[in-house]
């Protein structure tokens, strides 16, 4: 599989797999495009939040750990972790 992204313009075509004739092609404005992976990174950084928050609960003895290594997958900073009790 060999994924492109390709800059016209103002315009940005994101093609799934070079490779194939009949691949499926997203053609978008780069303002939509940036909007659309701020937008995933807001999602990721709350999924980050709420991870960390679950882990504090069930995970207290490994909340550090966990939460730091989801950061690292994620490539976000660590949320703050909340005291462990």
């Amino acid at each position: 599989m060999s994924p492109v992204a390709e800059r016209f313009g103002d315009s940005v075509r994101l093609t799934v797999n070079t490779e194939q004739s009949d691949s499926p092609v997203i053609e978008l404005s780069v303002a939509e495009l940036r909007n659309l992976l701020a937008g995933a990174e807001r999602d990721l950084a709350d999924f980050l939040t709420l991870a960390a928050d679950w882990a504090s609960r069930h995970l207290p003895g490994h909340c550090a750990p966990v939460t730091a290594a989801l950061a690292r997958v994620l490539d976000l900073p660590a949320p703050a972790i909340p005291s462990e009790v």
